[in-house]
């Protein structure tokens, strides 16, 4: 694990809605520079009740005294954005996309445990669709980790004209095609209520005036909440003590939509699929116990 050059502690969460605002406004050009080496942390952060029930209610978990496994993304989420939004930055936060989620929990968090959040830069490389950059959380609790994440962000490079855009396999269709399923009606409001619970609003997910100029004839879902509402329906698979969870973000969940979700059992953990209704993959994740 690559660990930061310096460590800023912040006295509190930073504002990620006047984060965003700035990102907004602010014209960035790339450059080739390297990524920050410096990284976020705050000591004292707890779980907002209010939000944390608005949470709860637009994914679909069930109050049992714990975070869900998917929430201490949620109060990571203003230090990402800060990082993001930096003026060593070399990139325009707005036009990055969320590809992958690579969770893991070494126990479960009391929903009014006092946490300590920190967030810096892994790394960053190139791939044929553009530019990849992970983002690491650790999250700790009376001095020990109890939670990390690794969010892989991509800046995608613009296609050249006539070049067609990568399609995926249907291996995965196939892989669950006997599994059982559930169908979800995502509303349209989705997203705001979403932001209201995490803070994200990020314009691509709220209506589709505000989605448009960034290429999407509607607003999408946030990608965490499809992986949470996932999490939410799993049920006691993910209420566990050491959880590994990983995703992948395949295509935007537009909204409203019409949704189906899938497991699929593998030794010791459940994979899982959301997919439109013409069986194009949104999600593909795996949830396992580690020891």
């Amino acid at each position: 694990m690559t660990t930061p050059d310096s460590v800023l502690d912040l006295p509190s969460l930073p504002p990620m809605g006047a984060e965003l605002i700035r990102a907004v406004f602010t014209r960035k050009k790339a450059r080739s520079e390297g990524l920050p080496r410096v990284g976020l942390r705050v000591r004292t952060v707890r779980a907002s009740a209010e939000l944390l029930a608005r949470y709860r209610d637009v994914c679909g978990f069930a109050v049992d005294g714990f975070l869900p496994l998917t929430y201490p993304q949620v109060l990571a989420a203003p230090l990402h954005v800060a990082l993001l939004g930096r003026p060593d930055f070399p990139y325009p936060l707005l036009g990055l996309i969320h590809v992958r989620n690579d969770i893991r929990q070494l126990r479960r968090l009391p929903k009014a445990a006092t946490l300590s959040v920190s967030a810096w830069f892994e790394s960053q490389r190139e791939v044929p669709a553009g530019i990849e950059l992970e983002l690491k959380t650790v999250v700790e609790s009376e001095g020990a980790p109890v939670w990390e994440a690794l969010t892989t962000m991509l800046r995608r490079k613009a296609r050249k004209e006539g070049e067609r855009k990568p399609r995926g396999s249907d291996e995965d269709a196939q892989r669950f095609a006997a599994s059982p399923s559930a169908h979800w009606s995502v509303l349209g409001d989705t997203g705001r209520r979403y932001a209201r619970a995490s803070g994200d609003y990020n314009p691509i997910h709220l209506t589709a005036l505000t989605a448009r100029p960034f290429g999407f004839p509607r607003a999408i879902a946030h990608g965490m909440w499809t992986l949470a509402r996932c999490m939410a329906e799993v049920g006691e698979a993910a209420r566990g003590e050491r959880l590994a969870l990983s995703a992948e973000f395949r295509r935007p969940l537009l909204l409203p939509s019409r949704v189906t979700f899938q497991t699929l059992r593998q030794d010791e953990g459940v994979d899982f699929r959301v997919s439109s209704e013409e069986g194009k993959p949104h999600l593909l994740g795996r949830l396992e116990q580690v020891a």
